[in-house]
């Protein structure tokens, strides 16, 4: 196989036919595609340019080599993902334009350059925005956008809220240190009781969400009551002891964010003023009485769903 002069190996240049096999490169394609059989040895069959690919970008790749063959000249950069060689993995941004050959040809000229460590940089600081960082769940705009999200595609399921009780109580009695260690703990027993499909969320200063999709109102409800009863306890506070509980409001997820969000709070507003949305921790007395709230034997949880 020829090759085409390159810079660098960040910037790969190469030409196909319109079938994808690659007729000339630049060195650097050697590295995409290295595999058991040919071992770290110059490249004595061309590759073909979508068998570098992860299968996901296939078919775009497919369609813009089509396009780039039929002579169009005004396609943009593309962002893919290299699933063979030593590359695996790693992300590159593809070009494809004719490479108008003097005879008429159909075939195109690619560069493919790394883009992988902004990729990795973007995502990094996508979640931070997204997170909250004391108990790294999704923090409210990450909510706000799901919520958003959901609604409008017409998903069903429902929303749980749920509120810590009497945590200003707990910050001014044991301090801001143990509060937060309370709601790091409430965090992990949503982890522990949610499902893997679940979405959790920190909305406020002791609010947490939670998106169940494609969930009947009754299973939404026995999950939140599993959270309230791990959670439940009695914390001690000098002379006195304070209840460590949490009320849940439950809302069918409908077509609109704000109707949806206000059902659920006013589900736990209910709960609270009837004390039907909150296992206290006086119930459970004796059984679990955490020094902090994660101290619940593991062997009793038992992963939902």
């Amino acid at each position: 196989m020829c090759t085409l002069a390159s810079d660098t190996f960040s910037d790969i240049v190469f030409k196909t036919d319109a079938e994808g096999f690659v007729l000339q490169a630049s060195q650097g394609i050697e590295y995409l595609a290295l595999n058991e059989s040919n071992g770290r040895f110059p490249l004595l069959i061309p590759p073909r340019l979508f068998d570098l690919l992860a299968p996901e970008h296939v078919s775009l790749v497919q369609a813009e080599l089509a396009l780039a063959a039929a002579g169009n000249t005004e396609r943009g950069w593309i962002e893919i993902r290299i699933d063979s060689g030593t590359e695996s993995g790693r992300w590159y941004a593809l070009r494809l334009t004719p490479a108008n050959d003097r005879h008429g040809s159909d075939h195109v000229l690619g560069i493919l350059r790394d883009v992988h460590e902004r990729r990795m940089l973007e995502d990094k600081l996508f979640m931070a925005r997204m997170t909250d960082p004391l108990t790294a769940l999704t923090n409210r705009p990450a909510f706000d956008a799901m919520l958003e999200h959901v609604t409008t595609s017409g998903q069903e399921g429902c929303l749980g809220l749920f509120e810590i009780d009497h945590f200003r109580a707990i910050n001014h009695r044991l301090g801001y240190d143990f509060g937060d260690e309370v709601l790091v703990g409430f965090s992990q027993v949503l982890r522990v009781v949610m499902r893997t499909g679940d979405t959790l969320s920190r909305i406020g200063d002791a609010q947490f969400a939670v998106l169940f999709l494609e969930t009947e109102t009754h299973h939404a409800d026995e999950l939140a009551r599993q959270v309230q009863e791990v959670f439940a306890g009695d914390l001690p506070a000098g002379k006195v002891t304070l209840p460590l509980s949490a009320t849940a409001g439950i809302a069918e997820i409908g077509r609109c964010p704000n109707d949806t969000l206000h059902r659920a709070e006013m589900a736990m507003v209910l709960g609270k003023a009837t004390g039907s949305g909150a296992v206290k921790g006086e119930r459970r007395r004796g059984a679990y009485q955490p020094a902090l709230p994660t101290r619940a034997a593991e062997s009793r949880l038992k992963r939902a769903g």
